[in-house]
């Protein structure tokens, strides 16, 4: 009975490694959105046509006195196309930009992100130092998300959308 016990143990860590992460496509400026990308069953229920999931991941590495080494710190923009989706018959050109800058806007955060990491003197609490700086700069992420649908009314709003557009714009090349 003991090694059955034993087995199930070894069986469940083994099968606990193969977890296999969502896929995630990183930010890059040579490379835009597609509507190939976007791979999630669309909500038929929310009233939008699109929805772009997108969020910043983080590697870090913290000794063994609680400091983070800012040199193998790694902010990275994504974008999960299994949890991003569209109504394939209101594709247009303008909507998938909308939904690009929705992308663009997690990667100035991401940037702030790092820059925020680079800058702050960490303790023997790094961890939480870190984390606490990813919470501040995701809601303000999520802030500006809001902000954009809003003032764009879902790129409804063409002026607004260009105004948009040209603000990420200037903020990807100072960021």
């Amino acid at each position: 009975m003991k090694h059955l016990h034993k087995g199930l143990l070894i069986a469940f860590v083994i099968l606990c490694s193969y977890v296999v992460a969502p896929e995630r496509i990183a930010w890059e400026s040579n490379k835009k959105l597609s509507w190939k990308d976007f791979k999630g069953n669309p909500n038929a229920n929310g009233g939008f046509v699109a929805s772009t999931s997108s969020g910043m991941s983080q590697s870090y590495v913290i000794n063994g006195n609680g400091l983070l080494n800012k040199k193998e710190t790694h902010v990275t923009a994504h974008f999960y196309p299994e949890y991003s989706w569209y109504s394939a018959k209101d594709t247009t050109a303008r909507l998938l930009k909308h939904e690009q800058t929705h992308f663009d806007i997690t990667e100035i955060h991401a940037r702030i992100l790092n820059r925020r990491i680079q800058s702050y003197a960490f303790t023997s609490n790094s961890k939480k130092e870190v984390k606490a700086l990813y919470e501040q700069v995701e809601e303000e992420r999520r802030v500006m998300q809001r902000a954009f649908d809003k003032e764009t009314n879902h790129s409804i709003n063409r002026e607004a959308e260009r105004k948009w557009e040209e603000k990420i714009a200037r903020l990807l090349l100072r960021q």
